[in-house]
């Protein structure tokens, strides 16, 4: 899962209606229009006709620019970042509560779910908007039908009457979002282009621990792949010699040497004497794929590495492993306070920053005092002990 472990979070920044940080000696900021400012969404030009959702890629709707502030100036809101629209779609025009909200309450601890959702009536789609028009997906559009309806797979999909409305919101960059607007409604008429089972209870992420040579067959300190489907796994471990895959954190179930048929060159099904599986490649750390249905196991070798303004951002500080630490690791003197990222491959493709605490792909440049440092890369347990690294 380290599709869901590197991703960033990005936020949508609005053209006319940009948000500027305010000055220290603007002595005349412009203030939000309080109570006043109004969405006018226009009329579709469909409005008259029945849209089939199977027919078409989006489906699209424009409103009037909305005036924010006096003379429409750049908005001078501490710590504010851009306003963005979302449309929400009603069954029957009220938007009094929300399909998520209801779903919340009949959701068991586990993810799975207690009864059927109920005194809901609309759905804000996830797709947000920062100019004055939305073409809105026709699969978003399906999906929210179905969340609306709860249709079940027998059902015969009707022509459905769909209430839409576009509210603006002002975002804030500590995640906050404040209501601006909201438009009037508009009604669609629209046929679902299939049924969706929005009922359906959610997968449980899955691992993969892999004792082994590496790690001394410790499952307390042994890399951890992970799955967002129970099928598909991958992530990072380092390897020297044996090892074997296990789908929990001790010995009472494995995969061994006779579960997979197809694997990369560095791998080797061959008896390895009690089931292990061989691995032939040289140690390091390598990213590994892991598909049980196919039975097939990938392992690439990869380099991580530190790079920053300590050399021009032009150079790559290669990390090698500490067994000890069970983390990747490299020493380098800083001149002077300099900031610096984490890279695979010598290639900004896959990066990681933001805190040390807390890295993500893309995330902001991390901060070094000057002097000798120890940094530390620890990415074998992403989704147990968090993507984290130190400094020393």
């Amino acid at each position: 899962m380290m599709n869901k472990i590197l991703k960033s979070a990005l936020l949508l920044f609005c053209g006319a209606a940009f948000v500027t940080a305010c000055s220290d000696d603007n002595d005349s900021n412009p203030e939000l229009i309080q109570g006043t400012t109004t969405i006018v969404l226009n009329t579709p030009e469909f409005a008259q006709q029945n849209v089939a959702l199977g027919n078409t890629s989006s489906v699209t709707i424009t409103w009037s620019q909305p005036v924010f502030t006096t003379d429409n100036a750049p908005l001078a809101s501490s710590g504010s970042l851009g306003i963005n629209y979302a449309v929400q779609v009603s069954k029957d025009g009220n938007f009094t509560r929300t399909f998520e909200a209801a779903l919340a309450e009949v959701t068991n601890e586990d993810g799975t779910y207690s009864g059927a959702p109920s005194s809901y009536d609309y759905v804000e789609l996830p797709t947000t908007y920062s100019s004055c028009k939305a073409d809105i997906g026709s699969d978003e559009l399906n999906l929210a039908l179905n969340k609306l309806n709860l249709w079940s797979a027998e059902d015969a999909l009707p022509i459905t009457e769909a209430f839409v409305r576009v509210v603006a919101r002002l975002s804030y960059s500590t995640g906050a979002q404040q209501v601006l607007a909201t438009s009037n409604i508009q009604k669609m008429l629209l046929i679902p282009s299939g049924w969706v089972d929005v009922m359906a209870e959610p997968v449980k992420e899955a691992y993969l621990w892999i004792p082994g040579n590496g790690n001394g067959w410790n499952h307390g300190v042994c890399p951890i792949l992970v799955s967002e489907d129970g099928v598909f796994f991958s992530g990072y471990a380092y390897m020297n010699g044996e090892f074997k895959f296990t789908p929990v954190d001790n010995w009472s179930a494995e995969y061994n040497n006779g579960s997979f048929t197809t694997v990369s060159d560095n791998i080797d099904c061959g008896d390895g004497g009690g089931g292990n599986i061989n691995f032939t490649g040289d140690p390091g750390m390598y990213f590994f794929t892991v598909d049980l249905d196919s039975k097939t196991v990938n392992a690439t070798a990869v380099t991580w590495s530190v790079i920053g303004g300590f050399n021009g951002w032009g150079g790559d500080e290669v990390m090698t492993y500490d067994e000890g630490n069970h983390c990747l690791s490299v020493t380098v003197n800083f001149e002077e306070a300099t900031e610096f990222k984490f890279r695979r491959d010598a290639d900004w493709g896959i990066n990681l920053g933001g805190t040390f605490d807390a890295l993500e792909q893309d995330g902001a440049n991390l901060n070094a005092d000057a002097g000798e440092h120890t940094i530390q890369l620890f990415i074998e347990r992403p989704a147990q002990d968090g993507l984290h690294a130190a400094i020393k």
